[in-house]
């Protein structure tokens, strides 16, 4: 044991290669910390590089439908030629829900793919690593997903249509209380020419003096009826710019929000015009839509005289009612969550036809509910043939012959209930008539609209389920007739046909009547019209 003893303390003070072996412990010390510091921080900036070439190469791609594997290979061959592969890329829907987590919102395929997600791989060399793993490289990859923020505007109320008579006349006239007189020609102007909304809030910002705001900010603003006029005026086509300035020295000095009836979406926040993207609407619907609102809740009475023939009257009470909270009637938006509705309007039409026997007085009641509609789908491919699909919703509608006190015909929150109306009055006889045509459709109906359709700015309309054409010979048709008799010798049924044949064979010219108000209002019976005014597609963003 002692001599055992003895060779341990000889040997542990042995001093002889103790360097080679510290050195060699140390030498694969520092070839690990070389590796750590070379190749991992190498291995880190390329990926960081990488990363960054995955991200555009995304957003190219999520910005050219039908193209995304070319665009993302420019993008690569433009930043690196240092054998970047393209691991794998799918089209998918993208959807901006924070309800939804992050990891979730994107789905592979879809109907009308948004979005983009790519993968991409290179081999990174390896140099002091190699001699640890016996590696030449390692393969590092990078993905990022591109989302389109593609958006359209687009409206309710818009159908260009001439128009004409002095029905027209009467009802712009009064909306802007002021007698305009314009003409046939004057109207066919208007319905037929298109304005720039962008140009519309700029040249509306120069008149109310305030240059330092966005778009957005000055439509938000409050402004009298002829500063909008003459801002219209000032973005309109030189061939019209005459006739909206005319009615903007004729306009009372009533005052309105023009963002209760315009939102500009993501073009809130523009300062200045791009002509390249307008976003165009028919210049009557713009101008009736801020008539409108210049007047919601007030009751414009015309007196018609003439408007029938044979001496007969016709006069119209007319209220519209404040367009819904947050819904504008023109929208530029990507959301399909964001909805546009038209106001309600009431009419109350009472019209006294003479006859060789008697003369006969009608009161046609209409009552236009509030038609709706938002983007159900945005596609931007290029041979898309729906880039832009609506859902569209007509509210009831109705028509009835009958009566209502003033105070209920005036409060919009009130529902009309009509009753009989004494249409034929003689001092021995009388007949009573009553009639009612509701029209409902509260379904969602799809209104697709191809790029040609967005650029000719077509307006397609949508139509209830309910009678429509006619609607004033339709009532005729179905009136409920009821008499009495206070003297002897008097043929009641007579005097019923009489009521029903004179009622039935002035329908049509009711219905021209209630055709021409409606059509200055944009408002119809039983239908929407709805247009796409402007598609923008290729601004992509990185979602990921």
């Amino acid at each position: 044991m002692t001599r055992l003893f003895r060779l341990f303390a000889r040997l542990s003070g042995d001093n002889r290669a103790s360097i080679s072996i510290a050195a060699a412990f140390g030498m694969v010390m520092l070839i690990g910390a070389a590796a750590l510091a070379v190749d991992v921080g190498s291995l880190h900036l390329d990926r960081r590089k990488l990363q960054g070439i995955a991200d555009a190469a995304a957003m190219a791609a999520a910005a050219k439908p039908g193209e995304e594997r070319a665009a993302a290979e420019r993008i690569i061959a433009a930043n690196c030629d240092c054998g970047i592969a393209i691991a794998s890329l799918t089209r998918g829907s993208y959807i901006a829900d924070a309800g939804v987590a992050a990891e979730r919102r994107f789905t592979a395929g879809g109907a009308s793919p948004n979005a983009v997600r790519i993968v991409l791989t290179r081999e990174h060399p390896l140099f002091f690593g190699r001699i640890l793993t016996e590696a030449d490289s390692k393969t590092i990859s990078a993905s990022a997903t591109g989302a389109r923020r593609g958006y359209a505007a687009f409206s309710l109320g818009s159908r260009v249509a001439a128009v004409n008579g002095g029905v027209p006349n009467a009802i712009l006239s009064a909306l802007t209380g002021s007698q305009l007189n314009l003409s046939v020609m004057d109207y066919n102007a208007l319905a037929s020419a298109d304005v720039d909304l962008l140009k519309f809030s700029d040249a509306l910002r120069s008149e109310i003096g305030v240059e330092a705001l966005t778009f957005g900010q000055t439509l938000d603003s409050q402004v009298t009826m002829p500063q909008m006029l003459s801002a219209l005026a000032a973005s309109a086509d030189p061939a019209v710019a005459p006739l909206v300035e005319h009615m903007a020295a004729r306009a009372n000095a009533t005052q309105l929000v023009p963002a209760s009836a315009i939102d500009l979406g993501p073009r809130s926040s523009s300062v200045r015009v791009d002509a390249a993207n307008p976003v165009r609407v028919n210049l009557l619907s713009l101008l009736r839509t801020m008539l409108i609102l210049g007047s919601a809740d007030r009751q414009v009475d015309l007196d018609l005289v003439g408007a029938l023939p044979g001496g007969s009257q016709l006069k119209l009470a007319l209220i519209v009612g404040e367009p819904p909270a947050n819904s504008p009637l023109i929208a530029v938006t990507d959301d399909n969550q964001v909805v546009v509705r038209t106001a309600q309007v009431r009419l109350r039409l009472d019209a006294k036809i003479s006859t060789p026997v008697a003369a006969i007085e009608l009161p046609v009641l209409a009552e236009l509910g509030s038609a709706s509609a938002r983007i159900a789908s945005i596609d931007c491919g290029t041979n898309a043939p729906e880039a832009v699909k609506l859902a569209v919703t007509t509210s009831p509608a109705s028509l009835a012959i009958g009566t209502v006190s003033d105070s209920d015909f005036r409060d919009m929150n009130r529902p009309l209930a009509p009753k009989k109306a004494r249409v034929l009055k003689l001092p021995l006889a009388s007949v009573d008539a009553q009639a009612e045509l509701v029209m409902s459709d509260l379904a969602e109906k799809p209104v697709a609209f191809s790029r040609d359709n967005i650029v000719a700015g077509t307006v397609k309309t949508v139509s209830s389920t309910g009678l429509v054409a006619g609607a004033t010979k339709s009532l005729a048709d179905r009136m409920d007739l009821t008499g009495n008799v206070l003297g002897i010798g008097l043929n009641l049924n007579s005097l019923k046909s009489l009521v029903a044949t004179t009622v039935g064979a002035t329908a049509p010219l009711l219905d021209g009547v209630l055709q021409q108000v409606t059509g200055v209002l944009g408002l119809h019976v039983g239908q929407a019209d709805a247009r796409v005014n402007a598609l923008r597609c290729g601004q992509a963003k990185l979602v990921g």
